[in-house]
C-alpha cells in the first residue's frame, strides 16, 4: 500500500473522532508533495465550530486531538508510526471567522506517516470505529480505569472521580444553564436532528435516536429544528423557563454546598483535569490561572494531546466493554463549572477539560452519523 493510500484510509478512520454536538469541525486533505512527503493537512471548518458554546476553541482542540489519535491508531495498525507537526494557526483559532468553509491555506497541523511503529497499540481501528457514546442508563464499574497501559494521560495530566448525586445535579444545571443562555440555546437547536427529514439527520448533529428523545416528544420539537420562523418564539419560551430553573438551582447550590440527591444508575463519573503549572515550570514563569468562561489557561498544543489523552481513555472503556458518555455543559455553563471546581478542590493552576462518565450501556446504543469522507 503506498503512503497516500494508507494516509487516505487515516482521514476515512480518523472520521469516527468524537466532537461536540457531532459538528465534525476538521477538514483534513491528504498533500502529495509536502514538504518533508505526503502527509494530511488539516483545517478547522469555522461553520462547524461553536462561537457561543465554546467561545475558546477548547472543544475544537479537544476534537482535533481525538481525530490525531485516531489517526495514530490506524497508522500502528500498519505498522506505521503518526508524526504530528501543529503549526502556526494552531495558535490562532480566534482569527476565524464564525462561519463558512475551511480555508486549505491555514492548516492548523499536519500529520505524515513516519518509520516504524515502536510496539503494539492497546486500541485496534475496529475500536475506533465501534466506539460509541450512549446517553442512557449505564451500569459502572470503578475499575474500569485501574488498568491504563502507560502513556494514556499525557504529562499534567490526571483523572478525577465525582461523586454520581453531585454530578447528577451540576448536569441539570448545566443543561438548563445552557438553554438559559439564548446564542448558546440557538446553537444547540441548529444541531439537533429530531426528524430523518432534516437535510444533515445522516450527516452531522445529535439526533433524536442518539440523544433517546422520545418518539413524541421528537414529533414535537422537530419543526422547531427545520424552520426558522419557529426559532424565535421556542427559544423565548425556553429561555424564560430555563432562567428561572437556573436561578433556583443557583440559590440552591449556595445553600447546601456540594450536596446532592440520588442520582439513577448512570455509570462512574470522571473528569479530566490539567495542570497549567506543569507548562509554567517548561517556560520558566508563572501558571496562567484557569477562569470560569471556559479559558484553560494552556498551550493550545497541550489541550491538543489532552484530546488525544481523552481519546485513549474513551478507547480503553470501549475495549472494557463500557460506552461514554460527555457532559460538556458542566464546564461550558459557569455555575456549574465554579462549583465543580470546588467539589474537586481544584488549585488555580488546575482545569477541568473534560466531564464524562463511562458504563456497560443497558439499552441499544445508537450510531451517531458521521460526514462523507
Amino acid at each position: 500500500m503506498s503512503d497516500e493510500t494508507l494516509l487516505a484510509d487515516l482521514v476515512a478512520l480518523a472520521a469516527r473522532a468524537p466532537s461536540p454536538h457531532n459538528t465534525q469541525p476538521w477538514a483534513p486533505r491528504v498533500v502529495v508533495a509536502g514538504p518533508d512527503g505526503p502527509g494530511v493537512e488539516v483545517a478547522v471548518v469555522p461553520g462547524r465550530t461553536l462561537p457561543a458554546g465554546d467561545p475558546t476553541f477548547r472543544d475544537v482542540l479537544l476534537s482535533l486531538g481525538a481525530w490525531v489519535e485516531c489517526a495514530a491508531v490506524g497508522a500502528a495498525a500498519a505498522g506505521r508510526e503518526l508524526v504530528v507537526e501543529p503549526l502556526p494557526a494552531l495558535r490562532a483559532l480566534d482569527a476565524l471567522p464564525v462561519r463558512g468553509p475551511a480555508d486549505p491555506e491555514r492548516p492548523v497541523l499536519r500529520v505524515r506517516l513516519g518509520g516504524a511503529a515502536t510496539g503494539s497499540p492497546a486500541a485496534t481501528p475496529a475500536d475506533v470505529r465501534e466506539r460509541a457514546v450512549y446517553r442512557g442508563d449505564l451500569a459502572g464499574d470503578p475499575a474500569v480505569y485501574d488498568d491504563l497501559p502507560a502513556g494514556t494521560l499525557a504529562p499534567g495530566l490526571r483523572l478525577r472521580a465525582v461523586d454520581p448525586a453531585v454530578l447528577a445535579r451540576l448536569v441539570r444545571w448545566g443543561g438548563v444553564g445552557t438553554l438559559a443562555r439564548r446564542p448558546v440555546a440557538e446553537e444547540l437547536l441548529h444541531w439537533l436532528r429530531l426528524s430523518p427529514e432534516h437535510p444533515g439527520y445522516a450527516r452531522d448533529g445529535l439526533s433524536d435516536r442518539v440523544l433517546l428523545v422520545p418518539p413524541a416528544l421528537a414529533r414535537l420539537g422537530a419543526p422547531v429544528t427545520r424552520h426558522l420562523w419557529l426559532r424565535d418564539p421556542a427559544l423565548g419560551a425556553l429561555g424564560a423557563v430555563a432562567r428561572v430553573a437556573d436561578a433556583a438551582l443557583t440559590a440552591r447550590a449556595r445553600a447546601r454546598g456540594g450536596a446532592g440527591v440520588p442520582a439513577p444508575e448512570r455509570g462512574v463519573h470522571h473528569v479530566l483535569v490539567a495542570d497549567a503549572s506543569v507548562d509554567a515550570r517548561e517556560r520558566g514563569g508563572p501558571a496562567r490561572a484557569p477562569v470560569l468562561d471556559g479559558r484553560t489557561g494552556l498551550p493550545e498544543e497541550r489541550v491538543l494531546d489532552a484530546g488525544r489523552s481523552l481519546q485513549r481513555l474513551w478507547l480503553h472503556a470501549h475495549r472494557a466493554g463500557h460506552a461514554v458518555s460527555p457532559h460538556s455543559e458542566v464546564v461550558d455553563v459557569p455555575g456549574p463549572h465554579a462549583a465543580l471546581r470546588r467539589h474537586l478542590g481544584l488549585r488555580r493552576s488546575e482545569v477541568a477539560l473534560a466531564v464524562f462518565s463511562t458504563g456497560r450501556p443497558l439499552g441499544e446504543v445508537p450510531r451517531a452519523p458521521r460526514l462523507p469522507a
